[in-house]
């Protein structure tokens, strides 16, 4: 090889071999940043990071230029006491999300709240960039997704116990007890199967919050609980309507609309028998605008694009509501409705002014887009959320936590409704006792797999109902107290 090729190509090496080894942030550097980033995305204060390590340092070298995602393991400290299940602040999904980690990942939440001087342990990923030849930590990254359920040993015990636990029901159940199943489908002969000596429940479409908090639940006790997954709510009042499942889960709003024929459900008719179970977790009404809007009040949005995450059948109405209580005439507005991520995208494009949606807070898709695009969250009037939440009213007053999205240090005014469990008084009250039984059955919802799961809680079960509580419940709970 000719000495001026050689040379070249050791210069390449060595280039290479460079760029390899600058890796991203010492560990160092990891721990002061992680600190910063806790303290800037949670309550001041709140956490001390006492150890912090690089997981990936026995990878092969990530060649790629920066941004760069690097996974860590770290120890906090809690400073104070705090619940990370209360639905007035800062919750155990924030802080997962803020940490780049999966909820199975995150361990020392304790299920009544911790105390101060306690250790949560976190496995996470985040996002370094390079400025001035420094790194700096940019964002968290989404964790890994979870292992496939064929790919879970978990998961195939689980469907193997719901599978011999349905097939013993079936042969032992009596000529008869079960009609029309050969004709029913899979997912109502399922429920059906799992109501003989148990709970089914219809939550909604997989990976969505309710769905994940009723799959911790139904996970513990797989041959007496199922979880049916559904296209939404229309899907699992019609699951209710039939006797297929014991109970569903519904906005409250939908409940109360469900229950009278009105709205969307108009065409279903009336749905007298309906009742509620218990309130599971808070939803907030978010009014979002990109961060460089000029936009800062909601009476501003006459005459802009405003679009609407299609989170559920009364998410329209629920955008009308907002703008009505705001005095902004709708004839004027451009109200239109989508799947959550194609509303992000024309919002970061600027092709729409606003985004309106209906979520537990954070939600996790708002939170990704909020960690690399700047957005702005419109308060609600106060006059407007009076308007809300009065007479018959399926809302209520609340607050947007601080510190659940980046960007946003405080508490934003708004309305809300609870996703609640919902059943029929044609359902036996001892099946409702069973089902709330499991429901508010202490257990660690973190591992389960859900953070939203933290938040429900014997002691918020019956706020913000918007039904009459089911004869069930009453007998639960010892107590009947009305939905407002």
């Amino acid at each position: 090889m000719p000495g001026g090729l050689k040379n070249i190509v050791l210069v390449a090496l060595l280039s290479a071999f460079l760029v390899a080894c600058d890796r991203g942030p010492t560990t160092e550097a990891l721990k002061s940043d992680l600190s910063g980033h806790i303290d800037a995305g949670t309550a001041p204060g709140l956490f001390e990071v006492t150890a912090a390590e690089r997981l990936d340092h026995r990878t092969l070298p990530d060649m790629r230029p920066a941004p760069r995602t690097i996974t860590y393991r770290a120890t906090l400290r809690l400073k104070r006491d705090y619940d990370f299940g209360a639905w007035e602040q800062a919750n155990a999904a924030a802080l997962t999300l803020l940490l780049g980690a999966a909820p199975r990942d995150v361990r020392g939440l304790a299920p009544g709240g911790n105390k101060s001087g306690d250790s949560v342990t976190i496995q996470g990923t985040l996002v370094y960039g390079k400025a001035d030849e420094r790194w700096r930590l940019l964002a968290s990254a989404p964790p890994p997704p979870p292992p496939r359920p064929s790919d879970d040993r978990l998961s195939l015990l689980t469907d193997w116990l719901h599978f011999t636990g349905a097939t013993v029901r079936a042969v032992f159940t009596r000529p008869g007890a079960l009609p029309h199943e050969m004709t029913a489908s899979r997912k109502q002969l399922d429920a059906r199967l799992a109501r003989q000596g148990g709970a089914a429940i219809a939550s909604g479409a997989p990976e969505t919050d309710p769905w994940a908090v009723i799959e911790t639940i139904a996970r513990e006790t797989p041959a007496t609980s199922v979880n049916v997954a559904t296209t939404g709510s229309r899907e699992n009042l019609s699951l209710l309507r039939s006797g297929a499942v014991s109970a569903v889960v519904l906005r409250g709003d939908e409940a109360a609309l469900a229950a009278q024929g009105q709205g969307p459900f108009e065409n279903d008719g009336t749905f007298p028998t309906l009742r509620a179970v218990a309130s599971l977790f808070p939803e907030q009404m978010h009014v979002v605008v990109n961060g460089t809007s000029a936009i800062a009040s909601i009476v501003e949005l006459f005459g802009k694009r405003v679009v609407v995450a299609a989170s559920g059948p009364t998410a329209l109405r629920q955008a009308d509501d907002i703008l009505r209580a705001h005095r902004v005439a709708l004839a004027g507005t451009a109200l239109e409705e989508m799947p959550l991520p194609e509303a992000l995208a024309l919002l970061q494009k600027g092709e729409r002014d606003a985004l309106i949606l209906m979520a537990a807070a954070p939600s996790a898709e708002l939170r990704r887009f909020a960690g690399t695009h700047a957005i702005r969250f419109l308060p609600l009037d106060a006059d407007a959320v009076a308007l809300l939440t009065t007479g018959t009213s399926n809302y209520v007053a609340v607050t947007l936590p601080g510190q659940v999205y980046p960007g946003q240090s405080r508490p934003v005014a708004s309305v809300g409704v609870a996703a609640q469990l919902v059943s029929s008084t044609t359902v036996p009250g001892t099946e409702v006792e069973y089902l709330l039984g499991k429901t508010f059955a202490e257990r660690d919802a973190m591992a389960g797999g859900s953070a939203v799961a933290t938040l429900v809680r014997r002691s918020t079960a019956q706020r913000w109902l918007t039904l009459p509580l089911h004869s069930g419940a009453e007998t639960f709970f010892g107590v009947f107290e009305p939905p407002k």
